[in-house]
């Protein structure tokens, strides 16, 4: 007896979060990206921005650490650890935002006890965000600690 195939399960379209960082939402873009399945997601949303508003991305991989080391060889090591693992992310979603316009790298450290797949500090991606000029961030998680501010409007 031959059993009906399994339908297909299809999950949903990852969920990308727009966090702007200040009251002009229009802007430079800083996509995150720690290395998931929902990389794809920010690099077209990102991708998208830069085409419609001409504005460059900068694309930061998420990379866990566990800080800084008195010892200049583990320190080094450290280095070499964090670039690897920016360039592996990054690798993979450069080349489609780099079609709609200028693009820029950087990396996002965060502490070795965060889960970058589940949440990332906002204090440190808004420093992210202050050091590269970037207006507005997209994230396919949320961010911890994240205060809205005022529109506008308001």
């Amino acid at each position: 007896m031959t059993t009906p195939p399994r339908p297909a399960h299809t999950s949903p379209a990852p969920e990308v979060h727009v966090y702007p960082f200040t009251l002009r939402g229009d802007g430079p873009v800083l996509a995150l990206f720690p290395g998931s399945r929902a990389d794809e997601a920010v690099a077209a949303r990102a991708a998208d921005h830069a085409a419609r508003t001409g504005h460059p991305v900068t694309a930061a991989a998420a990379v866990r650490s566990t800080g800084f080391s008195i010892n200049a060889l583990l320190h080094q090591a450290r280095g070499r650890r964090i670039r690897a693992e920016a360039d592996a992310i990054l690798a993979a979603v450069l080349p489609v935002i780099a079609r709609a316009g200028p693009v820029g790298a950087a990396t996002l450290v965060v502490p070795a006890r965060i889960n970058p797949y589940q949440a990332l500090p906002a204090d440190r991606v808004e420093r992210l965000a202050g050091r590269t000029g970037a207006n507005v961030a997209l994230s396919p998680v949320p961010l911890t600690g994240y205060t809205p501010h005022p529109s506008p409007g308001s």
